[in-house]
């Protein structure tokens, strides 16, 4: 007699392998990354956008009269808004990023770590207080007004809804690193095919992929420990907006 608990061909479930031929993996990163590439390319796309279009200026922020200014800070600001939106829907059959931590180690760690995690935001306002007072106080506050902006969009779109579009926290991580690193070499790709002065592209795209990659990889590890979005956030706004910003 034929074995009852044999399986008819048609249910079985499919192997890991055979899961691996099927479509819908594919169509899930194709959503993904068709996700993050929206969110980027208001981010990084819009301004470069209106200076082939309308003939915006080119040039630093602080540069910028006010109104173009408004409109450079409108892509990173609008993305950074798009992706806090994504984030407050929590979509479904994607769990919020958890850690399992043993109760001793966390006791132990607890007061160091909450220490750390205002090291950093504090450290930025401090500095940005003193950009404000040294002055002048108008292309000071351009400049910070835009890399909260800029920054915000980074760390939201590529540790918000980059890395929680991966089941697997360690996919995801890695995902945002690698995509954070290719934003920010679009962002100069982009920046110079729009300037007429413009050299190289692809210099440009991977001179900013590599600088994007290394503070992608801040970004992770200080999210990591002390943990949480603002000293990551911080650590790119001192280093970017409040130190080089001024170079």
């Amino acid at each position: 007699m034929p074995q009852r608990d044999s399986e008819p061909e048609q249910l079985r479930a499919p192997d890991a392998a055979e899961q691996a031929r099927l479509p819908f993996p594919r169509f899930a990163l194709f959503r993904r990354l068709y996700r993050w590439l929206n969110l980027t390319l208001i981010h990084q796309g819009l301004w470069p956008l209106l200076i082939v279009v309308v003939g915006a200026p080119t040039g630093r922020p602080t540069t910028l009269p006010i109104e173009w200014w408004l409109a450079r800070l409108a892509g990173p600001a609008l993305a950074a808004l798009l992706a806090g939106v994504y984030l407050a829907q929590r979509p479904a059959g994607l769990a919020p990023e958890l850690r399992s931590v043993s109760p001793l180690v966390e006791s132990r760690g607890q007061q160091l770590r909450q220490q750390a995690a205002l090291l950093l935001p504090g450290l930025a306002v401090m500095l940005a207080l003193a950009r404000l007072v040294v002055g002048p106080a108008e292309p000071v506050a351009k400049v910070m007004l835009f890399g909260i902006a800029d920054v915000a969009a980074f760390q939201l779109i590529h540790f918000g809804v980059v890395a929680r579009s991966w089941p697997d926290p360690d996919e995801g991580a890695a995902a945002a690193v690698g995509l954070f690193g290719v934003s920010w070499g679009l962002r100069e790709l982009f920046l110079r095919v729009a300037d007429p002065a413009g050299g190289s592209g692809a210099l440009a795209f991977f001179g900013g992929l590599a600088v994007g990659l290394a503070f992608g990889a801040l970004s992770w590890v200080l999210r990591r420990w002390p943990g949480g979005f603002w000293p990551a956030a911080a650590a790119q706004v001192i280093l970017v907006y409040l130190i080089a910003g001024f170079v």
